[in-house]
């Protein structure tokens, strides 16, 4: 293991995409040290700024201190695992692959970015643009699981096109806004316009929607077989206080503007 604690708060946003276990892997501490690390507008050391110690356990990172201005923190990770005692900054996990991250706090804007795979565990909040989509590009996460213990922003979801987002509380305006497949879980209650645009994929408001739009239509109430599959598998997630949860519900669908045909499940 190399655990990375923090000397002092940065001033300004520090990028930790090349603090991986797959890139610190057989290196000494000195070796880390000296590795370049990109601090605002220019370039450092990784020894200017953290304490590095090493441990036995090589496929693992551990980041300490007040981490909230660490962005990228596990970005491109494919194997190992990264834990994060404390709160993390943007882009946790951009375009991740494999292995585990692990947040104590909470995570900034835009985490889960590009995701491939591997699983995203925040215990506290999470804020806008969960597994969206970088600039540009048509398709946001792409795979994976990402679990949120507590809030989300808005727009959490945005262009999924595979994977598994689950938020335990609530969730900001316009979740799922232009979906592609994927499913969205959210133990609370969703904001305003879900599924904006969505073409196809699942979102399930356990506590209710704010306001649905009028380009969904109400197909009733259903109980799937889907849902035991998806209960199966929040279990395996360790969240089987939301998979005791899934009950019917009531189907929207759409969005009929852009022909879509993804749904949102709410409470009858």
């Amino acid at each position: 293991m190399i655990r990375l604690s923090l000397k002092e708060e940065p001033p300004v946003r520090i990028s930790a995409e090349t603090l991986t276990p797959e890139r610190l892997s057989g290196l000494s501490v000195a070796e880390v040290e000296r590795l370049p690390l990109a601090v605002g507008n220019r370039r450092e050391h990784v020894g200017d700024w953290f304490r590095v110690r090493a441990g036995d356990d090589a496929a693992a990172v551990t980041f300490e201190g007040p981490c909230v201005r660490l962005d990228c923190i596990g970005a491109g990770l494919t194997v190992g695992r990264v834990a994060v005692q404390d709160d993390a900054g943007a882009y946790l996990g951009r375009g991740m692959r494999g292995g585990e991250i692990s947040v104590s706090g909470s995570a900034g804007h835009g985490a889960a970015t590009d995701m491939r795979g591997g699983v995203i565990r925040i215990r506290g909040n999470a804020g806008d643009a969960v597994g969206g989509s970088l600039p540009g590009s048509a398709a946001g996460m792409r795979g994976g699981a990402v679990v949120i213990g507590g809030n989300a922003g808005a727009q959490a979801g945005q262009r999924l096109k595979r994977g598994l987002v689950v938020v335990v509380g609530d969730v900001g305006p316009i979740c799922g806004a232009e979906m592609i497949a994927g499913t969205v879980v959210v133990g609370g209650s969703i904001g305003g316009n879900p599924g904006v645009a969505m073409r196809r994929g699942t979102i399930i408001g356990l506590g209710g929607a704010a306001m649905i739009g009028p380009t969904f239509a109400d197909c009733g109430v259903h109980d799937l077989v889907i849902f035991q599959l998806l209960a199966r598998h929040l279990v395996a997630l360790g969240l089987a206080a939301l998979a005791s949860r899934l009950a019917p519900f009531r189907r929207w669908a759409g969005d009929a503007a852009v022909g879509g045909k993804g749904e949102i499940l709410v409470p009858p």
